[in-house]
């Protein structure tokens, strides 16, 4: 630890911010990105890469679809690790805990600030499903772009 208070190094909350810090200034790419562990009810674990996108007195927050497999692993088993791994910094950090869903409010004016893009892309894509082609995903974003030319529904 560089330089920090002791009430700073006794808060891990408080640890991660500066250390979050250091990572935004000197790791090249994504320092939010977090590698998310779930698992079924009867305990098959999967894992993937997600971005952080707050951190409050609530805990860590991450966004995804409902229908993904982490969403349905998440309905039916709401307990979740999460590993940030900063190489540049050599430091890594784990989290475990229960999740629990953000406010609609919240994650509305989430998925609206993303541009339109990948507003169209989240509906279009049948999350965590094989798709077919790719001709049929562009087909998809084509006619939401059309049926939605204001605002597009969250999915």
């Amino acid at each position: 630890m560089n330089r920090m208070d002791a009430e700073t190094a006794l808060d891990p909350i408080a640890l991660f911010r500066v250390w979050m810090q250091a990572a935004e200034a000197g790791e090249p790419n994504d320092p939010n990105a977090v590698a998310l562990a779930t698992a079924t009810p009867d305990g098959s674990p999967s894992v993937r890469m997600v971005l952080l996108k707050q951190l409050d007195e609530r805990g860590f927050g991450f966004f995804t679809n409902a229908e993904s497999r982490k969403g349905v692993e998440l309905a039916e088993n709401p307990r979740a690790a999460m590993c940030f791994h900063w190489k540049s910094l050599r430091r890594q950090v784990r989290v475990e805990g229960l999740i629990s869903e953000l406010p609609d409010a919240e994650v509305d004016a989430y998925f609206h600030s993303r541009s339109r893009g990948s507003q169209l892309g989240a509906v279009a894509s049948r999350q965590s499903r094989r798709l077919e082609s790719r001709e049929l995903l562009e087909e998809r974003v084509l006619s939401l772009e059309q049926r939605y030319p204001g605002t597009i529904p969250r999915p």
